[in-house]
């Protein structure tokens, strides 16, 4: 690509404006004549530095929605490159909150949007910049001589990604049902570098809409990596499905080690805590509430790679930061967004999250279940909708004993959940992201000292499994509804 060579003439139109007076002083010292949009002009003249207002180079009007479409400038930047550089970045679209739709509209970019296009189709001859973060490594390549062809075209990659994410971040505010959208984009941005992907040797980055940043915040430990991460959706999601009660999660490889409630957060840790605590070693733990002091005295005696909750009381904060690899990390329950999506073969898959359903629930055995199972198998029901598919748990009332998840066969959940559980008294029960397909897990659940259980139904041999049932005193729950999750 060719060396250093543009026309210094520079189009200055910015929404944001930090920085820019720095950038059109330099452009000064260089000879660059300007042009500038009269909010930006006016920042400029303030600080000593002239330019030509746009309406003036046009022969036009500036008002509040036209201000650089212009047929001259459209021609100078796109043909000629009279305009060799264009320095302009959008209305805050992307930062609105609470305005309604006819304010959010105002705030729909333009002029700006076509500028950048523009000079970024046209990097032969035009540079084009946006980011404020960029304009140190402008000046220097302008001072240097080194504003050639290829920093330009390095420019116009990263112009189409600006302009892409804020396109994306309009049609994301528009699209009220995503089964109604025929094009699909995500409105995010670069938000934490990951220490690593899955494994070491892979890259990764967490990209956050920006609406959504402040509400994740990580109050000390090391970096985070794309692993914790994952955990730490299962772990917050686990935690939160519980709105009524207290609760603790504990999470190993985007499945639940144990979830409990309790009267209070640290009865609701100590519970989690004890049903696994093998598995708990290094897992990712999450909490419905706040974080109180007493809780963190306890987690802090314990390896886990990650905390997240809602909130942490100072004292929580002071005791767990002297635990210095664990991340802490802080979120809202609006960042569990009711839309979930991931990449399959160079597409996208979109689906709405997983929501409880308690309506249709049916007794199916003879023996219905009595009062203490039926409040351990609505427990158990949240639970088993977050662990990895095929899935059953074990739990007794308020906390989990036992989870048999990602098997490829039901029966050798069931008996791995068995093996797992920690107590054989009365009062076990059992519930199955998906039905039996046989009746060997029944059996199998009935010698694991299971008394009672839900799941969805739907099989072929459904009074098989309710025969198996009944020949256990055991009482069955059909849902009608499946929790799978892979």
């Amino acid at each position: 690509m060719s060396d250093f060579s543009i026309k210094k003439k520079a189009l200055i139109s910015v929404a944001n404006k930090d920085r820019v007076v720095n950038l059109a002083q330099t452009l000064k010292d260089l000879h660059f004549e300007m042009i500038a949009t009269s909010g930006t002009q006016k920042l400029l003249g303030k600080n000593g530095v002239e330019s030509i207002n746009i309406a003036d180079y046009t022969g036009g009007t500036e008002s509040d929605r036209v201000k650089t479409l212009s047929q001259r400038i459209a021609s100078e930047i796109l043909e000629t490159g009279e305009i060799g550089l264009v320095v302009c970045n959008l209305y805050p679209f992307f930062a609105q909150k609470n305005r309604s739709l006819d304010e959010m509209i105002e705030y729909i970019d333009i002029g700006g949007v076509t500028l950048i296009r523009a000079a970024a189709k046209n990097f032969k001859k035009v540079g084009v910049i946006f980011d404020p973060n960029t304009y140190d490594e402008v000046i220097e390549k302008l001072k240097s001589s080194k504003f050639d062809e290829q920093f330009r075209f390095d420019l116009a990659q990263r112009a189409f990604d600006y302009i892409a994410w804020y396109d994306a971040v309009i049609a994301e505010y528009f699209a009220e049902d995503f089964t109604k959208r025929k094009f699909f984009s995500v409105a995010a941005e670069e938000f934490i570098p990951m220490r690593y992907g899955e494994n070491p040797h892979q890259r990764a980055v967490f990209y956050l809409n920006r609406l959504y940043q402040e509400s994740f915040k990580i109050h000390g430990g090391k970096e985070i990596s794309y692993n914790t991460l994952l955990d730490a959706e299962v772990a917050f999601g686990a935690a939160n499905e519980f709105t009524d009660e207290v609760a603790c999660a504990v999470i190993k490889h985007q499945t639940p080690c144990a979830v409990a409630i309790g009267d209070t957060q640290k009865e609701a840790f100590e519970r989690a805590y004890m049903a696994d605590s093998k598995s708990a070693f290094g897992g990712i733990i999450g909490f419905n509430r706040k974080v109180d002091a007493s809780t963190a005295q306890l987690i802090k005696k314990h390896f886990f790679e990650l905390a997240i909750a809602p909130g942490y009381e100072d004292g929580a904060l002071g005791s767990l930061r002297a635990k210095k690899n664990m991340r802490i990390v802080e979120i809202s329950p609006g960042l569990m967004h009711p839309i979930i999506y991931r990449p399959v073969f160079s597409g996208i898959l979109v689906q709405e999250r997983d929501r409880l359903d308690g309506k249709d629930w049916e007794v199916v055995t003879k023996r219905s279940p009595n009062d203490y199972e039926a409040g351990a198998l609505k427990f158990a029901w949240k639970v088993v909708k977050w662990t990895k598919s095929n899935s059953v748990v074990y739990a007794v009332k308020g906390r989990t004993v036992g989870i048999g998840a990602g098997q490829t066969s039901r029966v050798g959940a069931v008996e791995i959940a068995s093996r797992r559980s920690i107590t054989r008294s009365a009062g076990i029960v059992m519930a199955s992201d998906a039905f039996f397909p046989f009746r060997d897990g029944i059996d199998t659940a009935a010698e694991g000292g299971v008394t009672a259980v839900i799941q969805p139904g739907g099989s072929k041999r459904d009074q098989e499994v309710i025969d198996a049932c009944n020949e256990n005193d055991i009482a069955m729950v059909f849902t009608h509804v499946r929790h799978i999750r892979h």
